[in-house]
């Protein structure tokens, strides 16, 4: 399908309701030509250069045909589910390390292992320590695109305009308490200091992993209580008051897509977020923006070296190998790397990252330099999270939404995600 078609089917189906041929792709045309249905989650941004390495790749395989769609975060592991449980997921999609071993177990993604050892999909140059966070047990179920890792966005010239310092590697949270709150107070109460973080359950993660806990153990159990989870969210409850965090009324609207962020609203100055959503918060800001490493009150950060998103194959793809060539080529390819820049964080793989270092724009090389900066505060990437873990953070952004908006108190929040973990854990 030429670029501009796909374009047009891309903005049709922003909520991923492409209709898709059942078990993925077709059985190929009389021609021999192979279809493969790949989707992903982003934005127009992310999908302009993913476009670009479609191309790049259907140019070298003229014998495979590649149909897209893209969506927000949670439209599209919803949409996701659905096609799975339905028997029609696309034959590669993009994968969450929050889903991934919930769709290994179901037997809903394929083994890419024989795809390893045959060649096909090629590993040696992806950066090592990310491999085993694409495995469930022996098997590979997914392959890192790109590894990025966590911090804070903000607008330097809003902080100077407010009197405030720019945050220091080693600032605390009560640093960013008091600078959001000055930010706030000099933009007359209008404007908080930071997006409330205390929504996702990842951002709770490098707190725990500042004091030696996590979210889930090496072993799948849940690795917190709810006396951790009540302190962090009287915590961000505490900044709130204050005026350092963004109101609930625009932090019910956080979907993890870059249109509903708060820092693009206007209504704060700075946000928690991926190093790899950068490029695309500066070009919808609108202005530039700096990147900071995580405060914390330990003598650790918390941010790991995460596989920021991978590629999985369909269980039920009828061209699995052909798939796995698409999977090879958008993670090795120099040219299809080149093109997509780091929409998805910093390549996985090593030969691609040098080879778009010296080319990256302004913005990317910022994050290329970030990155470098905090190599050493970084910790390994964790296992694959349990099965459940998607509904467990799904859950945790809900019940956080009851808390901001007075329902409930703190307390009686994290007694509720305890008790969701322990059902969905088993």
């Amino acid at each position: 399908m030429p670029r501009a078609a796909r374009v047009a089917t891309l903005a049709a189906a922003a909520l991923l309701v492409l209709p898709l041929a059942a078990c993925g792709g077709d059985d190929g045309g009389s021609d021999g030509t192979v279809t493969l249905d790949f989707t992903w989650w982003g934005n127009d941004d992310r999908a302009k250069v993913t476009e670009a390495a479609i191309d790049l790749f259907e140019q070298k395989h003229p014998n495979i045909k590649v149909n897209t769609s893209f969506g927000a975060f949670d439209a599209y592991f919803q949409k996701l589910s659905t096609q799975i449980a339905g028997g029609d997921a696309p034959d590669v999609v993009q994968m969450d390390r929050a889903y991934l071993r919930e769709y290994a177990e179901r037997n809903a993604l394929r083994d890419l292992t024989e795809y390893v050892e045959d060649g096909t999909l090629k590993v040696a140059d992806l950066t090592q320590t990310l491999l085993p966070a694409g495995k469930v047990g022996d098997a590979t179920y997914a392959v890192p695109i790109a590894q990025n890792t966590q911090g804070i966005v903000y607008d330097p010239a809003l902080w100077e305009k407010a009197g405030v310092a720019a945050p220091t590697p080693t600032w605390t949270w009560a640093d960013m308490q008091a600078a959001g709150q000055k930010i706030s107070q000099a933009n007359g109460g209008k404007v908080a200091g930071f997006g409330d973080f205390g929504f996702a359950i990842d951002w709770f993660d490098i707190w725990l992993r500042q004091r030696d806990k996590a979210i889930y153990t090496d072993d799948g159990k849940l690795g917190f209580t709810e006396a951790d989870l009540t302190a962090f969210w009287t915590m961000t409850g505490q900044m709130r008051d204050a005026g350092a965090l963004a109101p609930a009324a625009l932090t019910t609207q956080l979907d993890g897509s870059i249109q509903n962020s708060s820092l693009i609203k206007k209504g704060v100055v700075g946000e928690v977020n991926y190093d790899s959503s950068y490029t695309g918060l500066v070009g919808a800001y609108g202005a530039p923006l700096a990147i900071a490493p995580m405060p914390s009150d330990t003598a650790k950060r918390g941010m790991i070296a995460s596989m920021s998103m991978a590629y999985s194959v369909a269980q039920r793809s009828e061209h699995p190998k052909e798939a796995a060539m698409l999977v090879d080529f958008l993670v090795n390819d120099v040219e299809a790397g080149k093109a997509q820049g780091v929409a998805r964080g910093m390549p996985a793989n090593a030969k691609v990252r040098d080879a778009i270092a010296p080319s990256l724009t302004e913005n990317d090389k910022k994050v290329y330099e970030f990155e470098s900066s905090v190599a050493s505060l970084l910790l390994p990437t964790p296992p694959a999270q349990p099965k459940g873990g998607g509904a467990v953070k799904a859950e945790f952004q809900r019940v956080y939404d009851e808390v901001i908006f007075g329902r409930i108190p703190a307390a009686e929040g994290a007694k509720r995600v305890i008790a969701e973990a322990a059902s969905q854990l088993g």
